[in-house]
Parts: C-alpha cells; structure tokens; sequence
C-alpha cells in the first residue's frame, strides 16, 4: 500500500511539476507540444513494443478492442441525447467532447508503472478500437449531424489512422504477436530506456496542458459533459470489474482505462466543428484533474485486495 501511495504521489507530482512550470513561465503555453511529440512519437510506440515483447497476447483480449470502439460510441450517443434542442455550437461541443479517451498519454503510463505487460496490451487493444472514434469518427458523425457537408470520409479517418504512428505500432505488434513472431532481443534491449521515459513525460505534458478558464456562459455545459463522463466512468469500470471474464489483473486494468479523460485531439474536433475551443480544453482540464483522483483510489483498492 505505502508503494502504491509514493508512486502515486511521484505521478501527481509530476503534473503539479509540469503545470507549475508553465505558470512560472518556464515553459511556454504551448511548449506541451514537445513533450507530446516525444511522447506519441517515440516512448509510446516503445512501451507499447517492449509490453507487447515480454507478453503473449490471449486472442480473448481482442473483445477490449470492440469494448474500446463500444465506449467511444455509448458516449457519443449519450451526447446527442443530451445535447438535443441546443444551439449548433454547444451540440458542437457536446458531439466532441464527451466521447474520447486519453489512453497513450495518460492511462498507459499509469498501467505501465503498476501492472504487468498484460496490463499495457489491454490499454492498447482498448486503445485501438477507441482511436477509430477519437481520430475521426466522432467528428464525421457530428459533422453529419449539425449538416455539415464537409464531413470527414471514411478514407480521411483510414488516413489519420495509418499516419498515426502509436496506432500503427499497436496494429503491428499485435499481428506478429498473433503470428508467433519475436522481435529481437538486442532490439528490446535498446528501446527499454524510451520505454521507461514514457510516463515521466507522459504526465510532465499533462501538467502542461492542464488549463482551467472557465467561462460563466459554458459553465452549465461543462458541467453537465463532465458529469456524464464521471458517471460513464464508473459504470463501465464497475461493469469491467465484475462482470468480465478476465483475469483479475486485466479487469483492473481496464477499470483504470475507464477512468480516462478525454482525448487530446477532442479539442482541436471541437473546434472544428464551430465549438468553443476553450470550453473543450475546460472540460479535458476537469476531466483530468478528476480521473487522477479517481486513479489513485482506485491502485490503492487495488493493492488492498
């Protein structure tokens, strides 16, 4: 338990340390982007193959796929519920922002640092089916909805999906380990310090982006977003948890993916589609500082079991 707590703590810590150094000015406030192309450019695709290296995938957790897209897409329903009879900007607002998941930049480090391999690969197969939606998806659909005629088509999302280097690193790895197919040792070897770079600057990037001006005209709005996303979270992770059947080990580890904020790319789709940018990147804002809460307790139920 007391293991759990200092490695919390080392995580939370790391954001303050990041959010403080761009109120000090140290950092610029957009400098995240640097961190961030590290991040999804190089330790993330290096975690998610020294994970997928040192763990034989069973074909069962392919169903953490379907569950991924299955979220992305329960959300987005919720959404258009919800956001029914508003104006075109907030419906905007809502299409785009309460469906995501932050899972490479934000749940994979945790699970990383707390969880076997096993753990990673079900980040990343939940991740895999949840990009589908995140990279694209979400934004053709909405689009369609407020009768956009510039939608994004089905080759623009197969497009964004083939360029993103994370996703085709989990596509690739998961195929050779399917077929049986070992990468080299000597390879493993040179990319494990990348690997466990990834959620130092995994969360120094999310103290940076961390950002909360609220604006009085959308705070109803947000709220409402962010409390479907709170009580998405912890139904799914109830369902996972006690429904599913997985080894403990993965239940787990997908109740802390269900605790994920929303994803990085929700904002610049928010916008877009015609939102206020600074109302999504509120949102994102609360989302995180909440699911790290909410991550915390749950490691140290976790380690009490």
């Amino acid at each position: 338990m007391l293991n759990i707590l200092l490695r919390s703590a080392s995580f939370v810590s790391l954001i303050i340390i990041g959010y403080l150094l761009k109120r000090s000015h140290f950092f610029g406030p957009k400098d995240y982007s640097i961190p961030m192309k590290l991040v999804l450019n190089l330790t993330l695709p290096a975690a998610v193959i020294t994970s997928f290296a040192s763990s034989t995938v069973d074909l069962s957790l392919l169903l953490c796929t379907l569950i991924g897209f299955s979220m992305n897409v329960i959300l987005l329903g919720v959404a258009i519920v919800a956001s029914r009879g508003r104006p075109r900007a907030s419906r905007a607002l809502w299409l785009n922002s309460v469906p995501g998941y932050n899972i490479g930049a934000f749940a994979l480090p945790f699970v990383q640092s707390f969880f076997p391999a096993t753990g990673v690969i079900v980040c990343c197969l939940f991740d895999s089916g949840s990009a589908l939606m995140c990279t694209g998806g979400t934004y053709a659909i909405s689009s369609s909805l407020l009768g956009d005629k510039g939608g994004i088509s089905l080759k623009d999302i197969l497009k964004k999906l083939t360029s993103s280097l994370p996703f085709m690193t989990y596509l690739s790895m998961l195929i050779l380990s399917i077929l049986g197919i070992r990468l080299p040792d000597a390879l493993i070897s040179f990319i494990s310090p990348m690997a466990a770079a990834n959620p130092f600057l995994a969360m120094i990037m999310i103290g940076m982006m961390f950002d909360l001006n609220l604006d009085k005209d959308t705070l109803k709005d947000v709220r409402g977003m962010v409390a479907i996303r709170v009580g998405a979270a912890v139904i799914a992770a109830a369902c996972f948890y006690f429904l599913l059947p997985f080894p403990l080990e993965v239940r787990q580890a997908l109740c802390i993916v269900a605790m994920a904020p929303v994803s990085v790319a929700s904002t610049a789709f928010a916008e877009k589609a015609g939102a206020d940018p600074a109302a999504s990147a509120c949102i994102n804002s609360l989302c995180i500082l909440i699911s790290v809460t909410c991550i915390v307790l749950l490691l140290m139920m976790f380690g009490t079991l």
